[in-house]
């Protein structure tokens, strides 16, 4: 069939879409009213397809009109409430968006198309007979199975079920590639991007002004001014790529309906953070994997109705959806509150594959069997179906999402359920990476997947460095880390770990991808840099150990490194990051309070120090592009302001010298970014010796430590913060840390005379009583004694005499007692450490230096505590989120 005006035709195309983009969630919002209708709600859906009707007659579109117009009636009667929506009503509907959006997505061949069938079905229950629809609705479930859900990502499905009708009159045409070919730019964000361009042009002609003038002086302004210009550009255009993640979460409802239906199961869903963005390419990567893990959610992790009343649950169960920004990426978590995965049958399967040795199971951790799920053609189902036990799966969807640069992790409980995170970047055109070198290459890794980065100095190879079963492993806070040497994996030549390793200091890259992290051994660290992501040439695309390309602004061209990819040519063994140096806790507990610190200096000879755990991000920037403003320093970053702190001005300091480049620190306070420069970084240090919380002190410095026999103070980001924007603090809520007249008392549980006296200090300043006690034995003892009506407890986990992991279990398995929170504050808290302490009964872990993070903690234990419940004073002005 062909058009007159193909551009009429496109924009009817694409007004119909939008028309159906919320019709399958309306539907079914309408089938769970049941006789209550929405008339509301029903007149939206209404209004939808009489405009699709309209448009297509005139337009001659005659299958489409029919359709819509069948659709149109049933409407009609729902909200003049003549007809009660359910189930076997709502079935013909759903079947006939479908086909209906089919017809639109191959609109030039939709006149073709037979779509009798659906009509019919549509004209029997508007004329009264749903029971001869709903045979023929029943009788095509039975005899047409669901279409498997292919899981490596394409072009991305329709918002529709997997279960979608596979008759041919009815199935989506294959061409489809045109449906992505536009997308809706809200106008201000056109605006923005035209007044960007406007400047760029002004900046070009000043440019080209300047160097025909030969005016050195003014390149430097001009320069800036570009590069501001194109930093804004740059954030716009991608603000137009920026879609919610609801487009995708969307069709999971019809997803599990259609799919709990087919199995007898009962299951709803719950979606939180649909209005989260990613990028356009990231949304269109995970609609098939995110699909596959639902499906896996309702068809492994909820159990039957009668199986969940037997063991104490509701019949529904229930499947949540959530997606929230974290420390700069996008993390979705799929929970379910189903059976769980059972490690040990899970481990008997995968010995009965030859997977795994017998020998090799009885050894894994819980962690690490749940992880066999990812192994390739794996699967637990009992039987083949439509639905599963094909095995291909999981290791397909983890793979697609570390293609894009993603995680995949997953937890899960025996009997209470399963979660899967996902974390994404928020965009795969540019990406903020960290440039090194190796063997006289510089190659770049996304800043998503570094954890940290190590130098071990000459002096420590030995004893930091040693051989695990023939691998080199790094010993890095108790754990032994995996090393990769860049160079020998990417076949440059003779690869020189422990050859002459202990001659000179070397740098290592500590990376991640989902399950692994391992530290890639570098020869120098150069910078950080948002990089432009450029495809291979045809000649490495084979090559697994790389991502793609960028060119950097010398012209020179600089790979960018697959760290999954690395991992799976090193052959790395996950296992190997999980065995604990022996006696590592005896060692801390006889040095001190083990710490992992970010080591600088401001001006020469005078060094300070950072924990580790409080800083989100460290960027290298030049000194020219710190902006003054009102008197306060700031970073023109992605988009943004990014105030900075400048040490001298809140502490006594030396000022720091003229420099081309400083190093910014950044971190989160009261919710808001904020940089502290660095003139020089020296190195991350894992220290275990008494801070000094005296000497030294002031506000803005919690103390200090000797390193290398030289004084280092240890800066409180927390109190640098409150000295350089006060009002941040003075929104602050105000919170009564009063029951009753009578304050809340706090059991502090600390060996480290100085993590006690600051833990305490800032636990008063809020108004709390603290009674603080030097280990467990006598925490336990005040506890049991009764002198005390304690509401919450924090506590410390090595400590002589009883740590926090027993005297936590004291509290739990006493019948007194169990109802009180507890708070294990850590300096590092190690996968294995946390789910020790779940296993205790530990309510929630915190960083003990992070003051802010442990204060949100202690209110919202409280304000759960039946002690606040009842007191309606408890809180009065607000609470801490």
């Amino acid at each position: 069939m062909s058009f007159d005006d193909p551009a009429l035709l496109a924009e009817f195309v694409t007004e119909s879409r939008e028309h159906l983009a919320d019709v399958e969630g309306q539907l079914l919002e309408i089938e769970s009213s049941g006789a209550d209708i929405d008339v509301d709600l029903v007149n939206q859906v209404f209004r939808a397809i009489h405009s699709i009707k309209g448009a297509a007659g005139f337009m001659g579109l005659t299958r489409i009109n029919e359709l819509a117009h069948a659709l149109e009636n049933i409407l009609g009667k729902m909200r003049t409430k003549e007809l009660a929506p359910n189930s076997v009503i709502v079935d013909v509907m759903l079947k006939a968006s479908d086909a209906l959006s089919g017809l639109i997505n191959d609109v030039e061949n939709s006149n073709d198309v037979d779509v009798s069938l659906h009509i019919e079905r549509l004209n029997e229950i508007n004329e009264g007979s749903c029971e001869t629809a709903a045979a023929k609705a029943t009788e095509e479930i039975a005899s047409k199975p669901a279409a498997p859900v292919a899981v490596e990502p394409s072009v991305p499905a329709s918002p529709a079920s997997p279960e979608r009708e596979a008759t041919p009159e009815a199935a989506t045409p294959t061409r489809t590639a045109h449906v992505e070919s536009s997308i809706r730019v809200p106008v201000g964000v056109l605006d923005r991007l035209m007044n960007l361009a406007g400047e760029l042009v002004l900046g070009r002609n000043q440019l080209l002004q300047t160097v025909s003038n030969n005016e050195g002086n003014g390149m430097q302004a001009v320069a800036a001014r570009m590069d501001q210009v194109t930093s804004e550009l740059q954030e716009a255009i991608m603000q137009t790529r920026m879609q919610p993640i609801g487009n995708v979460f969307n069709k999971f409802p019809r997803v599990v309906r259609d799919l709990s239906a087919k199995l007898g199961k009962q299951c709803q869903v719950v979606m939180e953070g649909g209005e989260v963005e990613v990028d356009k390419t990231i949304i269109e990567a995970i609609g098939d994997p995110l699909t596959h893990m639902v499906r896996n959610s309702v068809d492994h992790g909820v159990e039957m109705p009668e199986q969940r009343m037997k063991n104490a649950k509701e019949p529904t169960g229930t499947i949540t959806l959530r997606a929230y920004h974290q420390a700069g990426k996008v993390r979705i978590d799929i929970c379910d509150d189903g059976g769980g995965i059972d490690t040990k049958r899970l481990k008997e399967k995968a010995v009965s594959k030859g997977i795994v040795t017998a020998e090799r199971a009885a050894q894994m951790s819980e962690r690490d069997a749940v992880w066999l799920i990812f192994h390739p053609g794996f699967s637990m189902a009992e039987k083949i179906s439509d639905v599963s036990g094909r095995g291909v799966g999981m290791d397909v969807v983890r793979t697609n999402i570390e293609k894009i640069g993603g995680a995949v992790d997953i937890e899960s409980k025996l009997g209470k359920g399963t979660t899967i995170q996902i974390t994404l970047p928020l965009t795969l055109a540019i990406i903020p990476s960290m440039l090194i070198r190796s063997h006289g290459r510089r190659f770049a890794i996304p800043q998503v997947n570094i954890v940290e980065l190590v130098r071990v100095r000459a002096s420590e190879a030995n004893q930091r460095i040693s051989k695990v079963k023939g691998a080199h492993v790094l010993r890095l806070r108790g754990a032994l880390l995996p090393l990769v040497e860049l160079d020998g994996v990417l076949d440059f030549g003779e690869a020189g770990i422990g050859l002459g390793f202990g001659e000179k200091a070397r740098q290592i890259v500590v990376v991640e991808s989902g399950q692994f992290r391992y530290g890639l051994v570098v020869d120098e660290i150069d910078d950080s840099e948002e990089i432009v992501v450029k495809p291979l040439g045809k000649h490495l695309k084979s090559c697994t150990c790389l991502a793609g390309a960028t060119i950097l602004g010398d012209g020179h061209v600089a790979p960018i490194l697959d760290v999954s990819g690395i991992a799976a040519k090193s052959d790395l063994r996950t296992h190997e990051q999980e065995k604990q140096k022996a006696g590592a806790s005896e060692e801390a507990m006889s040095k001190g309070e083990r710490q992992s610190l970010l080591m600088f200096t401001n001006a020469p000879n005078e060094q300070f120090a950072i924990p580790m755990s409080l800083i989100s991000r460290i960027e290298r920037i030049r000194s020219d592009q710190i902006d003054m403003v009102g008197g306060q320093e700031l970073l023109q970053y992605r988009g943004t302001s990014l105030p900075l702190l400048v040490i001298e001005q809140f502490i006594k300091a030396q000022p720091r010298p003229e420099m081309d480049h400083v190093h910014v620190v950044v971190f989160q306070i009261q919710g808001r970014e904020i940089g502290l420069i660095a003139a020089d970084l020296n190195d991350i240090l894992d220290i275990s010796v008494e801070i000094d919380g005296s000497t030294f002190r002031e506000p803005g410095v919690a103390g200090s430590i000797v390193v290398d026999d030289k004084t280092v103070r240890m800066l409180d980001l927390y109190e640098l913060a409150l000295a350089s924007h006060p009002k941040w603090f003075e929104d602050k809520p105000k919170i009564h840390a009063h029951v009753e007249e009578k304050p809340y008392s706090i059991l502090l549980v600390e060996d480290s005379s100085f993590f006690r006296k600051q833990a305490k200090e800032y636990l008063v300043s809020e108004g709390f009583h603290v009674v603080d006690v030097e280990d467990g034995q006598v925490g336990w003892e005040t506890l049991i004694s009764g002198e005390e009506d304690i509401d919450l407890v924090i506590t410390d986990i090595e400590m002589p005499r009883m740590n926090g992991f027993e005297l936590t279990r004291k509290i739990k398995t006493d019948s007194t007692l169990q109802v009180l929170p507890v708070i294990a504050l850590t300096s590092l808290a190690s996968d294995e450490d946390q789910q020790t302490g779940r296993e205790a009964g530990v309510d929630d872990y915190q960083i003990k230096m992070n003051r802010e993070r442990v204060m949100a903690s202690v209110w919202r234990l409280l304000t759960q505590n039946g002690r606040s419940r009842t007191n309606s004073t408890a809180v009065a002005e607000g609470c801490l989120s």
